[in-house]
Parts: C-alpha cells; structure tokens; sequence
C-alpha cells in the first residue's frame, strides 16, 4: 500500500540517522492522515447522495486510528474506518435483498407520513403492528388498484392508507461505492507520498527543535 520513492527514501535515511523510531512515527501518522481523509469523505458522500432520515447511518461509521508504540513493526501499522450499519455493505457493492418471509414490506409515502426524507414513526413499525388482520387491529392485508398487495392502515372509519407494498419478494441495489471511492483516493501513492514527507518534516523539526 505505502509506494517507496526517490523521496520517500531520502527522507526515511534522513529520520534513521536521528532516531529510529522517527519512521515509524511518520508512517503511523501518515496511515492516520489517509484514514481520516477517508472517512471524512465517505461521510459527505453519505450526506450528499443518500437520503438520511436521523442520525444512524451517520452515527454508524466508525473510525479507529493507529496509536504508536515504540518499537512496534512497521508491518503493523494501520488504521480502520468503516461502518457497522448492517445494511451501508450492500450499498457499497450493490446487490439483491431478498424477503425473509414470502415479501418485502417497503415503506409507502405515507407510511412516512407524506415525505420521503421521513423516517418510519414508530406506530407504523412492523413490529408494532400486532397481528395483522385480526380483530380489533388496525392493520389488514389488501390489494390495491393494479393488484399490488400491501399492508394497509385504517385511520378513521372511512379512510384508510397503504403504508407497506408487499408485491415484491427481492429488489435490487445498485453499487454506490460511497466507501471504496473515498478510500482508494486516500490510499493512492500520490498522496501517501505527499503526506510521508509532509509528517517526515513535522517530526525531524520536532527533534531538531
């Protein structure tokens, strides 16, 4: 991952004949810079291309710096970013989310209440929903016109709404590589290189004083 060039190189004798321990300095930090311009990254494309309904998918990204610690092996270093989001992987690579029972229940529009940006409120959940079709339930199962079957809600005695599509047993996702295109930016030998050098000064000024 780290490219070893002209410069690199005359910058990594220039720390050995000072301390040893200056290189693996600058290399932790450069790993660190990469990885937070990364993740920082990956963030903005969230915020710009996704539609985040509350603070989860934000909240889930996670980023673990490396810490130095003398005499540790190059070979060592690193540093994570990423997200625990079970469902942020498939948005990444694309690919098919299939029912776990015989379909998927997908939020109508008014199942969010009028906007799309809304997140589900918690009345209309499935797992608030009790059993559905059953006496007394404000829920029932119906087809509507074209003959998508949907879970619908009865709001008073003369109105009811759609709030779930159940007419599809799989849809499919398109890649987005809102992760990998921020990290293979970070990752590149150009900016490793320009960031090395960059910590490489940082660190023999701080030695020289």
């Amino acid at each position: 991952m780290f490219s070893v060039t002209t410069d690199v190189k005359s910058w990594t004798r220039k720390m050995n004949r000072v301390n040893k321990e200056l290189l693996p300095q600058a290399i932790g930090a450069t790993v660190n810079t990469a990885c937070k311009g990364a993740h920082a990254r990956a963030a903005k494309t969230l915020q710009k291309d996704f539609t985040l309904r509350n603070k989860y998918t934000e909240r889930s990204l996670k980023l673990y710096p490396n810490k130095y610690k003398p005499g540790r092996s190059i070979d060592r270093i690193n540093a994570v970013t990423g997200s625990i989001s079970p469902y942020l992987p498939i948005q990444e690579t694309g690919g098919t989310i299939r029912a776990k029972n015989e379909r998927l229940p997908i939020p109508t529009l008014a199942g969010r209440r009028g906007r799309w940006d809304r997140p589900i409120p918690p009345s209309l959940r499935i797992n608030r929903m009790g059993e559905i079709g059953t006496e007394g339930s404000k829920f029932f199962f119906m087809s509507s016109r074209g003959g998508k079957k949907g879970i619908f809600y009865r709001r008073t005695k003369k109105k009811i709404e759609k709030v779930r599509d159940i007419s599809k047993r799989f849809i499919r996702i398109k890649p987005t590589r809102w992760h990998s295109k921020a990290v293979e930016y970070f990752s590149s030998r150009e900016f490793f290189t320009r960031a090395f050098i960059a910590h490489a000064k940082k660190f023999l000024r701080r030695v020289k004083g």
